[in-house]
C-alpha cells in the first residue's frame, strides 16, 4: 500500500493519492490532475475512485478531470445538490484493491463535510482518516461560511463531529487533512507533514477546549474570507469545466503594450524587481502569493498578462491560477521586462524603505504606515500608528488612505506589501514605498511593537 500527498502552492491545499493491489483512489483532488495519473500508473495501479470530503470553497476540485480522464467514479455528500458524482451517507463502504474505505459524515466547517476512514480490507483498526476541513495539524476548519449568524451552531456542529467522530478512532490512526498552515480554510495551522489523532489530542488546542470554550473561541475568531470562495463554491457544486491547457503563448513588448488596455496585467516577480521598473497599471502578486491573492484581486471576467522573472515561471504562475478558474490568460512577455526596459518602452518605479530609515523618518516627518497584515497578526505586534487595511481589501478602501501623504506598505516581510504597493500605485497615489523585511525587520533590529486591535469603522 502507498499514501502521497501533493501540496497546492499558495493555497496550502493537500490531495492524496492511495493505492494499493493495482487499485488505487484520490481524495480532493486539484484542478492539474496529470501527477496523479503519473503516480498510478508507476504502482501499477489505476484509479478507480475520487472522494471529496466536502464542496471545497478555496480551490478548483479536480474530479471531472480524473473522471474524464481515467473513468474513475466520484464520491461526496447527498446533503449538498452535486450536479454530478455520487452520493455517500454515513457508514457507506467502499472496497479498494485490498483497502476499505468507510464514510463517516463530519459537519460543522460545512453541512456536507465528509470524512473517508482507511482501513486494510481485513481489520477493523483504522489505518488513517482523510478528514477534509474538520480536523487540521493544530487547529480545526472555520466555522463562517454559512454566515456570521450561525457560526456559534455550526461550532458546536463540528464539536460533536470532531469528538464523537474522529477522535474515537484512536490515537494511532494517521490524520490527513485538505489543508495546512497558510490555508484561508482555518485559523492557525501546524507547520508539520505527518500526525495521528493522538499526536492532535495531545496538542491541538481546540481539542482541548470544553464545548462552551470552544463556541467562543470560533464566535471570536476573524480569517479573512476571500471573495472569490462563493465562486469557486458555486463551480464546485455544479462540476467545474474542463479546461484548455496550452493556449497562452509569449508575447513580445510591442504586441504587449497594444493589447494590455484591457487586460490586467500581473507582474510576479519579487517586490524589489518590481519597485526597480514595472509596467503601469500592473499588480505586483509575487509568484508564491499568487493561488491566494489573485482570486482577491482580479477581475474573472477579464483577461491576464503575466510578466514573470524566468521563462518557466510563465507556466508556474498558469497553472497557479487555473486552480483558483482563472483561465483566461492571454500571454506573458517574452524576454521578460529587460525586453521592455531595452526597448526604450515607458517603466514606472515605487520606493523601497528599509526599517532604519523608517524609524528616523517617523521621527522627523509625518507619513502614513499602512499595515496590510490580516487583523490577527496586526494584534500580536505592529509599528506603532501603523493603520491595518488587509491587503485582500485594500483596493475598495483606498479612500481611507491620504492623498497628501508618502505612504509605507509594511507585512510581515515585504511580499504582501508588495502587492499592497502595487494597488496604491493603480490608485493613483505617487508617493509610495515598501517596508523591506516589514515587521521581520522591524523586530530584529529591536525597534518596539505595540499590540492591540485595530479600531473599527
Amino acid at each position: 500500500m502507498f499514501i502521497e500527498r501533493f501540496v497546492s502552492e499558495g493555497l496550502a491545499h493537500f490531495s492524496y493519492i492511495a493505492g494499493n493491489d493495482n487499485d488505487a483512489f484520490v481524495v480532493d483532488p486539484k484542478r492539474d490532475v496529470d501527477k496523479y495519473i503519473e503516480i498510478a500508473k508507476s504502482n501499477c495501479c489505476r484509479i478507480r475512485f475520487v472522494f471529496e470530503t466536502h464542496r471545497n470553497e478555496d480551490y478548483l476540485v479536480g474530479s471531472l478531470e480524473l473522471e474524464q480522464r481515467t473513468g474513475c467514479r466520484i464520491i461526496h455528500s447527498g446533503r449538498l445538490g452535486f450536479e454530478y458524482g455520487e452520493q455517500a451517507a454515513e457508514n457507506d463502504i467502499f472496497d479498494i484493491g485490498g483497502m476499505r474505505i468507510r464514510v463517516i459524515e463530519t459537519p460543522g466547517h460545512s453541512p456536507e463535510s465528509l470524512s473517508f476512514v482507511l482501513y486494510p480490507s481485513s481489520g477493523e483498526k483504522p489505518i488513517a482518516v482523510f478528514t477534509g476541513d474538520a480536523l487540521f495539524y493544530g487547529n480545526v476548519g472555520r466555522t463562517d461560511l454559512a454566515g456570521t449568524e450561525k457560526i456559534a451552531e455550526s461550532a458546536s456542529i463540528l464539536y460533536d463531529s470532531l469528538h464523537g467522530k474522529l477522535l474515537p478512532l484512536g490515537d494511532g490512526t494517521i490524520l490527513y487533512p485538505a489543508h495546512g498552515e497558510g490555508s484561508a480554510c482555518g485559523g492557525a495551522m501546524s507547520d508539520i507533514t505527518i500526525s495521528t489523532i493522538g499526536y492532535e489530542r495531545a496538542t491541538n488546542i481546540m481539542l482541548g477546549l470544553k464545548r462552551k470554550e470552544f463556541i467562543e473561541k470560533k464566535v471570536k475568531e476573524n480569517i479573512p474570507l476571500p471573495p472569490y470562495f462563493a465562486l469557486m463554491a458555486d463551480n464546485n457544486l455544479k462540476g467545474p469545466l474542463l479546461f484548455e491547457q496550452g493556449l497562452a503563448g509569449p508575447i513580445d513588448a510591442p504586441a504587449f503594450a497594444n493589447i494590455m488596455a484591457n487586460c490586467a496585467i500581473v507582474d510576479t516577480r519579487s517586490p524589489l524587481s518590481f519597485a526597480s521598473g514595472h509596467i503601469k497599471a500592473s499588480y505586483n502578486i509575487w509568484l508564491q502569493g499568487l493561488a491566494n491573492f489573485a482570486g482577491w484581486i482580479l477581475d474573472y471576467e477579464k483577461d491576464i498578462l503575466l510578466v514573470t522573472e524566468r521563462l518557466e515561471d510563465a507556466g508556474t504562475a498558469m497553472r497557479y491560477l487555473e486552480r483558483v478558474g482563472l483561465d483566461k490568460v492571454k500571454g506573458y512577455l517574452c524576454e521578460g521586462i529587460e525586453d521592455w526596459q531595452n526597448r526604450g518602452m515607458h517603466l514606472e518605479q515605487s520606493g523601497v524603505c528599509t526599517v532604519d530609515v523608517l524609524h528616523d523618518k517617523m521621527k522627523e516627518e509625518e507619513l502614513f504606515v499602512l499595515d496590510v497584515r490580516e487583523e490577527e497578526e496586526y494584534a500580536k505586534g505592529h509599528i506603532a500608528g501603523a493603520v491595518n487595511i488587509y491587503v485582500g481589501e485594500l483596493e475598495k478602501r483606498l479612500t481611507e488612505i491620504p492623498t497628501g501623504l508618502p505612504v509605507v506598505s509594511v507585512c510581515s516581510t515585504g511580499n504582501r506589501a508588495g502587492l499592497g504597493v502595487s494597488i496604491l500605485m493603480r490608485g493613483g497615489f505617487k508617493k509610495v514605498y515598501n517596508l523591506a523585511g516589514g515587521v521581520t525587520a522591524w523586530n530584529e533590529k529591536g525597534y518596539s511593537t505595540r499590540r492591540e486591535r485595530a479600531s473599527r469603522k
